[in-house]
């Protein structure tokens, strides 16, 4: 079980940083690098180097767009659902990831948070949500007693 976790964990950490990564090489200002560079120079200093030292990963149009959002949004909601996944059903877990994943284009879009509301995002997040969801929950559901003794 501690396997299927440390792969759960790695999902969320390279969809992070793969988000990263393209926003990074956008090149534009955007308000947590900036808010890093402020608050924590070295950090920021350290993070453009590694990132200057990548493939170019960044092309314009669906890459730069949609994808980043599709990635930090997909792995907020496996984290939010691998956090419950034992205490819920599957019917229960594929709202809240798919709610988790559009959560934040909704802010957008009712002008409670900054930057642009996009459709074609909050479809894409939607369905990154019930992916997400579903990968987590079969790669960290308990497997009962008298079935793992059957395996």
């Amino acid at each position: 079980m501690f396997m299927r976790y440390l792969i759960w964990l790695l999902l969320i950490v390279l969809q992070i940083g793969f988000g990263i990564i393209i926003y990074h090489q956008s090149g534009k200002p955007l308000l947590g690098f900036v808010w890093l560079e402020q608050q924590l120079p070295a950090l920021s200093s350290w993070l453009s180097s590694l990132v200057g030292h990548l493939p170019k990963v960044y092309q314009d149009g669906w890459l730069a767009n949609h994808l980043p959002d599709i990635l930090w949004s997909s792995a907020c909601a496996s984290l939010l659902v691998g956090i419950w996944v034992n205490q819920l059903t599957l019917s229960k877990l594929l709202p809240l990831g798919m709610g988790c994943a559009i959560f934040y284009e909704t802010l957008q879009g009712l002008g409670f948070a900054g930057g642009t509301f996009d459709w074609m995002d909050m479809v894409y997040s939607l369905f990154g949500g019930v992916l997400s969801t579903l990968v987590t929950y079969l790669l960290l559901k308990k497997v009962p007693n008298n079935e793992a003794e059957q395996i």
